[in-house]
């Protein structure tokens, strides 16, 4: 066990050293060849070159995949298997809309496509390879629409289904402060030694100033201090532990392609919780003459066992005094307490019969719950939403079953 001055001096070198280690981890990889094969992939080989240039495409995106290599392959892996299909299928790309496509990706970062290239080769992507992967994302786009598309289909029930506020997602963001240290064999010891102060750190500040002193990461100089990051954006092997952490505690390690990381959560910040005044209900209300009695209770049971809509509702009010079935569309907060808490509970097309009012039970029933919207979207771009996220899951599914059937080599 070394004393406290050799120990200091361990960590005082690995703090000056470990950035030029860091940066060597990458491996046995860049030695190679950029055009020894990686993987082949069909009849089509993805170079070392391939690799690399995804790579460095994946990190301008700000791509969040823990090992960006694995995922530079997997992608590329995927995109021959696109294009093997589209020969196949005799899809094929004309230069103008390669052209065009390429515009509609550089205007998502809001610039000229020149210009967005000129980016690009900053860092150290080439046009080649921007232009091909614009053009296997036409191909697929080519192959899903008419082979998928007609057998996709939204209907007005999930329409309706879709302004749910229940169906309405909700954000969760965290602000994390973070430790990158080296898992280099060589420096097993000096970093055990911290990863015993991370693990002993009692503060938020104390946290901080270990990743000032120690941490690989750029954040190290802001006591690796990361601004708000939406929750969905972390890979699982991060997310969910972060999701479960409360507030100062500290997750890790997580081994990562590398390195060492550490992370403590500082803040969360939801907005999944919709303010009353913004929730608009619409519902029925029938009140049954019997208050109470087996013969009206009898009545409910059979409108909970049949009734399927709120349009289902009426035929239970023939015979009964006007006024005895309404209907009601109204913000929450201005809804009648009693209605208000049985309403609360209910999901669409359910009812509810717990009040009586003199001698009526009362029966609601929920037929939508919605988040008031200013402009309030048309049901054909709710119809799009859904329609487009249900095409890509279908194409995701017949990529998947497409890359099962291919021959696939790793060198």
């Amino acid at each position: 066990m070394p004393d406290t001055l050799s120990f200091r001096a361990s960590l005082i070198g690995l703090a000056l050293v470990v950035l030029a280690v860091f940066q060597i981890a990458a491996g046995p990889a860049l030695a190679q060849s950029p055009f020894s094969a990686v993987r082949k992939v069909g009849d089509r080989v993805i170079t070392e070159y391939d690799v690399s240039q995804r790579i460095a495409f994946l990190e301008l995106l700000n791509a969040s995949a823990t090992d960006i290599r694995a995922e530079a392959i997997s992608r590329l892996t995927a995109e021959a298997v696109q294009r093997n299909h589209a020969r196949r299928m005799g899809v094929r790309v004309t230069p103008d809309e390669l052209v065009e496509g390429m515009a509609e990706f550089a205007g998502r970062a809001d610039l000229e496509t020149e210009a967005f290239i000129a980016e690009l080769a900053d860092g150290g992507v080439d046009r080649e390879s921007f232009e091909a992967f614009v053009e296997v994302g036409l191909l697929w786009r080519k192959i899903v629409g008419p082979e998928l598309g007609p057998t996709t289909n939204v209907t007005a029930t999930e329409i309706a289904r879709a302004r749910d506020v229940a169906a309405i997602r909700g954000t969760k963001r965290v602000l994390i402060s973070e430790i990158f240290l080296p898992a280099d064999p060589q420096y097993a010891d000096p970093v055990a030694q911290i990863v015993g102060l991370i693990e002993n750190a009692r503060s938020i500040e104390e946290f901080s100033q270990i990743a000032r002193e120690y941490s690989l990461a750029g954040s190290r100089e802001r006591g690796g201090r990361l601004d708000w990051v939406a929750l969905e954006q972390l890979p699982g092997q991060i997310g969910g532990p972060i999701g479960a952490a409360e507030p100062g505690q500290i997750v890790g390690p997580i081994e990562l392609s590398g390195a060492i990381a550490f992370f403590q959560l500082r803040a969360v910040d939801s907005t999944r919780d919709i303010p009353a005044e913004r929730v608009k209900l619409t519902y029925k209300r029938l009140l049954l003459p019997g208050g109470r009695s087996p013969e009206t209770l009898a009545t409910y049971a059979d409108i909970r066992d049949r009734v399927q809509h709120c349009d289902g509702l009426d035929p239970y009010a023939a015979g009964l005094p006007d006024g005895s079935i309404t209907d009601h569309e109204a913000l929450m907060q201005s809804i009648p307490q009693s209605d208000a808490v049985e309403l609360a509970r209910l999901d669409r097309f359910e009812t509810s019969a717990n009040t009586v009012e003199g001698d009526n039970l009362v029966v609601l029933m929920l037929c939508r719950r919605e988040l008031e919207q200013d402009p309030r979207p048309r049901d054909s771009q709710i119809e799009n939403s859904l329609f487009n996220d249900r095409l890509s899951a279908r194409s995701d599914i017949m990529l998947d079953e497409l890359i099962a059937d291919t021959v696939i080599v790793d060198y």
